[in-house]
């Protein structure tokens, strides 16, 4: 009886000793939240004292020795992180930040060029060069020419090839007729994405960029639906303090089937904003004219502006989340025409999640709706006796996606999406699922 009612004691007393853990961790999270950084490092040493694998508990202690100046203790816990995550850029970025701090260039510059070879966002790529312009080892000379490279090989299978998605790229067209029954097709994708930086010899304020895109997609015996698509985009780069100015300019041409279908060309300007290592804004405008290139489809040669806001958190050292906003037209450059619509306006909004998990595993999703409207009567109801009636559109979308990690720079991932577009004309409607293995190499 001693041992049952010891064994109940035990377990009423373990969910309390839970709790009080679950507390002190909100607790000290508050105190580093509140700035009151030494008494959050004190709070966070214990707790990792108490777990040494814990992640938060070695984030967090990380971040708070770093503002006390504890360097040695910050290093230890970011290393502790990289043991269970190896690939973990934030905790490479963090280092190369306090490597700096303590003159040790070397190991500075290994994790930070490290974190250049990753998929980082520019932001953050904009600050590190911020730092390794700033180190000067035995009077060596910063990098003035740099070239990065993606390669993107892709199987994929696509429930309904008639509706191929829209990307923030560039616009394919789709069917302008629902078939009596969807096309169903295996395909594959390669993509190829090279940047290069020019880096000003006398000032680090400036940069010269020059980004090229070749993307192709096939689909074995549906080669009407084929796509060949390429895109240069040099811009000047000014940065100064946290912000960073792209002056840009832009050309791409795509090919649809045998056939060239469109080019276009015009300015990209783009603003980021980072107001410190977890967190960045992104505002780009886009004002493109838009040149079809056969005779069917010439009566759509138009006017494209867009602007575009992008919002991107991490929250400690395996979460991130982001939000957009698009929001874009398009102009006919002539009357609108008997056989196509063309005057649109659109919104945009897109959200996604990330979480870095155990053996190098990434899982996101992404979530998004667009709400299209036509400016003109369709032409096409209206011809056949339907009525003046202006297409409207409501398109949703998700995604999901793993990611797995190798070395040498080599991301695999399994990716399935659903789209789900409701039109008030039902000739428009139309759903599709996709399914994408894709293997990427970065240089």
């Amino acid at each position: 009886m001693k041992k049952i009612s010891y064994f109940l004691f035990l377990s009423f007393l373990l969910p309390s000793f839970k709790a009080m853990a679950a507390v002190d961790f909100q607790s000290a999270l508050q105190l580093y939240k509140d700035k009151h950084y030494e008494k959050a490092y004190e709070a966070f040493l214990t707790l990792a004292d108490s777990d040494y694998t814990n992640v938060d508990y070695n984030y967090y202690l990380a971040r708070a020795a770093f503002f006390v100046k504890e360097y040695n203790e910050a290093i230890s816990a970011y290393e502790r992180i990289l043991i269970q995550y190896p690939n973990n850029a934030r905790s490479k970025l963090e280092l190369g930040r306090l490597y700096y701090e303590m003159h040790r260039y070397t190991e500075a510059r290994k994790y930070l060029n490290d974190v250049l070879k990753t998929d980082a966002p520019q932001a953050v790529k904009n600050n590190i060069r911020y730092y390794l312009a700033r180190m000067d080892q035995d009077g060596e000379k910063p990098t003035l020419n740099t070239v990065k490279a993606t390669l993107l090989g892709s199987v994929f299978y696509d429930s309904n090839l008639n509706y191929s998605p829209e990307s923030d790229q560039m616009i394919l067209p789709s069917g302008s007729l629902k078939s009596a029954a969807d096309i169903g097709a295996w395909g594959s994708e390669q993509m190829l994405v090279l940047n290069h930086r020019y880096e000003n010899p006398n000032k680090q304020s400036y940069a010269w960029l020059n980004d090229f895109v070749l993307y192709n997609k096939a689909s074995p015996g549906n080669s009407e639906y084929n796509i060949l698509y390429g895109s240069y985009s040099p811009a000047l780069s000014f940065q100064h303090d946290r912000w960073t100015l792209d002056a840009g300019v832009t050309v791409d041409g795509m090919n649809y089937g045998k056939n060239p279908y469109m080019m276009s060309y015009g300015i990209s300007p783009k603003a980021t904003y980072m107001p410190n290592l977890t967190e960045y804004f992104t505002t780009q405008f886009r004002f493109l004219k838009r040149d079809y290139q056969t005779n069917s489809t010439k009566p759509k040669d138009s006017k494209f502006a867009q602007i575009s806001t992008l919002y991107q958190k991490r929250v400690g050292p395996l979460f991130s989340w982001y939000g957009q906003a698009v929001l874009e037209r398009e102009t006919a450059d002539a009357a609108p025409t008997t056989l196509v619509n063309v005057d649109y306006h659109q919104l945009g909004l897109k959200a996604g999640v990330a979480y870095l998990l155990p053996q190098n595993l990434t899982l996101s999703g992404t979530f998004g709706y667009q709400d299209k409207l036509f400016e003109n009567v369709d032409r096409l109801t209206k011809n056949f006796g339907g009525g003046d009636v202006n297409q409207h559109d409501k398109r949703y979308y998700a995604e999901v996606t793993l990611s797995k990690d190798f070395a040498k720079n080599v991301t695999a991932q399994l990716r399935a999406s659903r789209v789900h577009n409701d039109s008030n004309l039902s000739v428009y409607a139309y759903q599709k699922s996709l399914y994408t293995f894709n293997v990427m190499k970065r240089f």
